[in-house]
């Protein structure tokens, strides 16, 4: 078929319905300077050894393999998925990580809020609450800069966790804390009791704001006492993943995916094996858009699954950029892989 330009921008407009679901990977974050994996490499290979005194044997044996992948040229994730980690040095990993994107979390944080107007995912999840009153959006990423967009643009957000300062990790009681009173017009004083506009935001790899401390779970943006609570890549990453309070929010996306009715990646590299089984069930059946600075091998992989799915990225010159729906590819004239474009070139018409 001939694929135009009116005709993708037409395709990415018509999957803002009720039941899209919104995916987005690290690509997202790192376009706000968060660290990729290349840098958390970086970070792991300056850093672990001064951690490795009070580990055992067993442990520095272990990262003396990881680092030789890494200084080999090998991905973070590939070195640390080949063998199951021991979890002393698994916590040093996380904690790490962790430390890491907390320093650029700052800086992108304060870039959001500085902003004279509503930043581009802001708008995106404001533009999503048009077509439905209540939306989900998975995230890979242990970041907090969904809820900074979502605070910023004024939208509600479902995070599973009860409370504000410190909140405990309660999912019926969350859910209920977006639902508002509405009089029914007609004969009698009816209420009905019906859900405020919001996100059901899930992070099945964890957040920097998640602990776990004498057994309880908590969200909070202040230091508490307990261990981080953040799924790390490596050989222990599958089994974490069906440990509380990571469970929930995994079980939550692999719902939503499961009943969406249209599905849109961002910066998503399609290597999650908590979701792929659910996503690579559903991508053939519904209205697909991937948007990427550069579309992985397995983004392609996903993309053909379904004929009518669109991919999106940059063109050789990222001031443009490239579509390609089954065998078919135009290039733009407009970098709308770039979600700020995106969102003022596409979705504002």
């Amino acid at each position: 078929m001939d694929v135009t330009k009116d005709y993708i921008y037409s395709r990415v407009q018509s999957i803002f319905q009720r039941g899209l679901v919104i995916i987005v990977g690290s690509g997202a974050s790192c376009a706000l300077g968060l660290p990729g994996m290349t840098a958390l490499a970086a970070h792991l290979l300056k850093c672990v050894p001064d951690q490795l005194s009070g580990l055992s044997k067993d442990c520095r044996a272990e990262w003396d393999r990881i680092a030789t992948e890494l200084r080999s040229g090998a991905g973070l994730e590939s070195a640390l998925i080949s063998s199951a980690i021991p979890d002393p040095l698994a916590e040093v990993v996380a904690e790490l990580i962790a430390d890491c994107i907390l320093e650029s979390e700052q800086r992108a944080v304060a870039s959001i809020l500085s902003e004279p107007s509503v930043s581009a995912f802001g708008l995106l999840l404001d533009h999503l609450l048009q077509a439905a009153t209540v939306a989900d959006v998975i995230t890979t990423n242990y970041d907090r800069l969904i809820e900074v967009h979502a605070a910023r643009a004024e939208v509600r957000v479902d995070s599973m966790f009860y409370g504000h300062t410190i909140g405990r990790l309660d999912a019926v009681q969350s859910r209920e804390e977006l639902l508002g009173a509405q009089t029914v017009p007609g004969k009698g004083r009816n209420i009905r009791v019906d859900p405020k506009p919001h996100i059901r935001l899930s992070k099945p790899h964890g957040s920097l704001d998640w602990f776990t401390h004498q057994g309880q779970h908590y969200r909070s943006d202040i230091p508490v006492p307990g261990t981080r609570r953040i799924v790390a890549p490596g050989g222990n990453k599958y089994r974490l993943g069906y440990e509380i309070p990571f469970d929930a929010h995994r079980s939550r996306a692999n719902a939503a995916i499961d009943n969406a009715s249209a599905l849109l990646f961002i910066g998503y590299g399609f290597n999650d094996d908590h979701l792929q089984t659910h996503i690579y069930d559903r991508l053939p059946h519904v209205p697909t858009v991937v948007l990427s600075r550069h579309l992985t091998d397995k983004a392609r992989e996903y993309l053909a699954l379904n004929p009518t799915a669109i991919g999106i990225e940059a063109a050789v010159d990222d001031s443009r950029s490239t579509a390609t729906q089954g065998a078919d590819e135009i290039e733009l004239d407009l970098p709308i892989w770039d979600l700020d474009h995106l969102v003022k070139e596409v979705l504002a018409k």
